[in-house]
């Protein structure tokens, strides 16, 4: 129970709305307790029921600090991403650019300015928009379970027959048994094994089946919910400690995509992770990518279905992955439909980019995550996004970087040149032989030239916004009312506290 002091902070705006934090010490310690906000002058604010009132921890002390997923009632997708020299990124509406700064609009920090010294890279358009950013419960994730064993069916067998029934399932509260021979499912006739258990998963945690069963000479009808049995949802993560049970939803997956989250183990790290399935939730019948991220290697399989039954498999290629000491890394997978290539970053690292040379075989949007190993996991913080083509150092191949701003157009040409200002939807280029307006919907990334004098790095937190990037500062004060943060980008500037996921002290 919170204590009084608690409650008075709160009602007078002093702290943040409280939320479960895990703390991880320089000197290796960790612990998890009730965040509550940073302090001027004391520290961060946090509180745990072995203790009486708050307590306060120097940021100096802290390695990192992960939070719970909030809820964002002002949450919206931006069409543009800019990604800055000093290696932060944002999700912003570009509202203005000339030679000395570019203007933005967010809705996690308000309007803001940047010097132009301080730009990268930007992707004006729809090319760096949100698609997903979650979980936020288990629902739609297909984690629904009946909990049983499935064996013979046919329709010489009438059905299909139950071998197994898990102790203290949905399957067993609901009255199922061993032996029992399932030939109706909602007023639907099953035959077929695989059938029955696709039908199954496209219900939702908590959904209730009517099941037909055929017991010796009875016929029985049951009713049977639906849970999750070796998949929970944790404080904003997925979690398992299970083998065999894939999870996975579809979404309206982008021909130039960036998948990300978090993932943490207990041992080792042991997951498939299938990517632009053609069926929600399985596993190899299907066409599309299977990423294996597994004790020290990365495997990425291509697997081809022509009749959701049968299924070919075969290996595009394995890297070699040194996982951090500290059992977490953030996983980004940036898919490019047209070159029918994929590439892994571990920690921000680009470690491979395959490129399956018979074409890209995803043939749709399924998205889902295989447990290899009886180990806990869990996955956090999952975005899917347009992605705009860069490679992680801001240059792609087609295009390096150098004393002019580079234009690349959303058909694959380039323009090299001056960018100047933008007004009434076009972007100004200054070439060699005019000045060139160009529509900003035909623009798909924008590289600025490098400064000559490259903008001082300071040795500050990083600032990780769920969904929308991240940012380096100090942060001063962290109440309801918002972060306050001094950054070298924007001067002080103050976040909505629900966007905050984690904090990386550097």
């Amino acid at each position: 129970m919170k204590t009084i002091f608690t409650w008075i902070l709160l009602s007078v705006g002093l702290v943040a709305a409280p939320r479960v934090g895990v703390f991880t010490m320089t000197d290796g310690g960790r612990f998890e307790a009730e965040f509550l906000g940073v302090e001027g002058g004391k520290g961060m604010v946090w509180r745990h029921p072995a203790f009486e009132g708050v307590r306060y921890i120097s940021q100096a002390g802290l390695r990192q600090l992960r939070l719970s997923a909030a809820d964002a009632p002002k949450r919206r997708s931006h069409t543009a991403r800019v990604r800055f020299r000093n290696g932060d990124e944002l999700a912003i509406n570009l509202s203005g650019l000339n030679a000395n700064a570019m203007q933005m609009e967010t809705w996690f920090a308000g309007k803001l300015s940047v010097p132009r010294q301080h730009l990268a890279w930007l992707v004006p358009g729809g090319e760096g928009e949100l698609v997903y950013h979650g979980p936020r419960s288990l629902r739609g994730w297909g984690a629904a379970l009946m909990g049983v064993v499935l064996g013979d069916d046919g329709e010489d067998v009438g059905g299909v027959v139950i071998t197994e029934v898990m102790a203290d399932s949905p399957a067993m509260q609901g009255g199922l048994k061993v032996g029992d021979l399932i030939t109706h499912m909602n007023g639907k006739a099953y035959w077929d094994r695989t059938l029955l258990i696709q039908a199954v998963k496209k219900h939702l945690v908590g959904d209730t089946l009517k099941v037909r069963v055929q017991r010796g000479e009875e016929s029985i009808d049951l009713k049977v919910g639906l849970a999750a049995l070796h998949w929970r949802f944790e404080e904003g993560a997925l979690v398992t400690d299970q083998v065999g049970s894939m999870i996975g939803r579809e979404f309206e997956w982008p021909a130039v995509s960036e998948l990300s989250f978090e993932l943490n183990w207990k041992n080792m790290p042991g997951i498939d992770v299938v990517i632009c399935g053609d069926r929600v939730r399985e596993y190899n019948a299907m066409n599309g990518y299977k990423l294996r991220l597994y004790q020290n290697y990365a495997h990425l399989y291509r697997n081809t279905s022509t009749d959701g039954v049968t299924y070919n498999s075969t290996s595009i290629g394995t890297v070699s992955v040194k996982w951090p000491i500290n059992k977490e890394a953030a996983i980004k997978v940036l898919v490019d439909q047209k070159k029918a290539t994929v590439s892994l970053l571990v920690n921000g690292k680009l470690l491979k980019t395959w490129k399956d040379p018979n074409g890209f075989a995803g043939r749709g949007g399924a998205l889902g995550f295989n447990p290899q190993l009886a180990d806990r996991m869990r996955i956090s913080g999952i975005r899917l996004r347009h992605w705009n083509g860069q490679l992680p150092n801001g240059r792609s191949p087609q295009m390096a970087g150098g004393a002019e701003d580079h234009v690349r157009f959303s058909n694959g040409n380039n323009l090299k040149g001056k960018v100047g200002s933008v007004a009434e939807g076009k972007l100004m280029v200054k070439t060699s032989f005019a000045e060139v307006p160009v529509p900003l919907e035909k623009v798909a990334t924008v590289v600025f030239a490098a400064p000559k004098v490259q903008p001082d790095e300071e040795n500050l937190a990083w600032i990780t916004l769920g969904g929308e990037g991240r940012i380096t500062g100090e942060i001063l004060e962290w109440n309801a009312k918002g972060v306050l943060v001094r950054t070298s980008l924007f001067g002080e500037v103050t976040l909505d506290p629900t966007v905050v996921s984690s904090v990386q002290f550097r």
